[in-house]
């Protein structure tokens, strides 16, 4: 006899058997329930499987590493100037810190790069930063200030990725006008 009175009646789909009994509504519940479990398990798998380990190459340009070139020319600054230029790249690896070139020369583990007076007062007036691994960072603070009365001209350009973000020429710093900038790219 049935366990709950009655007869079984076969059901054969997709190579499952399906028994229903006399208790019709008991058993579909139970059914479902399984059907619901078995749903969200293939899903719970479908989600795991499709997630995959990142590129090892993380600091190319898809993954969001983005290069830079900032070009610099201070003319005619007096010794009472005040200048500083500071650059900051960083990867998405911490360890990485060669990651600029300033006028040609690799700046071996800096992550920072950083001019003051002393580098404009020579015969080099302008330098190139470049930046020679994709940045997923990428920084720039100026300033220059003129407390005497003398004045003198500053030309910044910010690229990146070979598009110009800032490109300001030949500003006149003097007593009464300062060039103080902060930028994130």
């Amino acid at each position: 006899m049935p366990p709950f009175g009655g007869f079984y009646e076969v059901f054969i789909t997709d190579s499952f058997a399906v028994y229903l009994s006399s208790n019709l509504k008991t058993m579909k519940k139970t059914n479902l329930k399984y059907l619901l479990l078995a749903i969200t398990l293939v899903g719970f798998i479908s989600v795991l499987a499709a997630c995959s380990k990142k590129d090892s190459n993380e600091n190319n340009p898809s993954n969001g590493g983005r290069t830079a070139k900032f070009t610099i020319i201070v003319t005619g600054a007096p010794e009472s100037a005040y200048l500083s230029f500071v650059t900051v790249g960083l990867t998405n690896n911490p360890s990485d810190a060669t990651v600029w070139k300033v006028n040609g020369a690799i700046q071996n583990n800096q992550s920072t790069i950083s001019l003051g007076k002393n580098n404009f007062s020579g015969s080099t007036n302008t330098y190139v930063i470049e930046s020679i691994k994709p940045l997923t960072t990428i920084s720039a603070g100026i300033q220059c200030l003129s407390p005497g009365d003398a004045a003198y001209k500053v030309s910044y350009k910010a690229e990146v990725n070979g598009e110009v973000k800032e490109d300001i020429k030949d500003f006149t710093v003097t007593k009464s006008a300062d060039l103080t900038k902060d930028y994130t790219y």
